[in-house]
């Protein structure tokens, strides 16, 4: 009697398997990619830190949601870019600010500006989303410095905007293309 019982459990339970291992999907994924000599060097100013004064704002300067302040050119320049690199990208990753993720928070504290937050723009001044790889592309030499230029200004996120330190940081990754 527990012999067949045992011989039942072993069928029902290869049964099951054998059903499983039939749904099973299979299919391959292809990784690739290139091993390049090196990458251009980062040179943005004494160890790799760069501040942008984005200056003093009136508060009174942000009358709607939306408003923003005038912008402010910053440059990261990449140099001695080999060959077989033609083009970048820049990614900024920083803390979104809670009423608009597009957006660089700025940094809390009890003195901190309220209802603003930094806007980062590419070249041509259109919005450079945050924490994400931007579709803009920076074509790049190796003849001279390659000046990536892009803006930031402030911009109010909410119907009132208090005053304060209106401060933040964004760390960037350069992607090559």
């Amino acid at each position: 009697m527990i012999n067949k019982k045992m011989v039942l459990v072993a069928l029902a339970t290869g049964a099951v398997l054998t059903a499983v291992n039939a749904n099973a999907a299979d299919g391959t994924v292809n990784f690739t990619g290139e091993i390049i000599d090196q990458a251009c060097t980062v040179d943005i100013g004494s160890n790799n830190t760069m501040t942008v004064d984005l200056g003093r704002v009136a508060r009174t300067a942000f009358q709607n949601t939306g408003d923003e302040s005038d912008s402010t050119k910053f440059t990261i320049k990449l140099i001695n870019c080999p060959s077989t690199v033609t083009s970048a990208q820049v990614k900024f990753d920083g803390a979104n600010d809670s009423n608009n993720s597009d957006l660089l928070a700025i940094t809390s504290g009890s003195a901190a500006a309220g209802g603003v937050a930094i806007k980062l723009m590419t070249a041509d001044k259109s919005l450079l989303g945050l924490n994400q790889v931007n579709s803009y592309s920076y074509p790049l030499v190796t003849t001279a410095d390659n000046n990536l230029d892009f803006y930031a200004a402030y911009k109010s996120t909410a119907a009132s905007v208090s005053a304060g330190t209106a401060n933040a940081v964004a760390n960037f990754t350069v992607n090559y293309n």
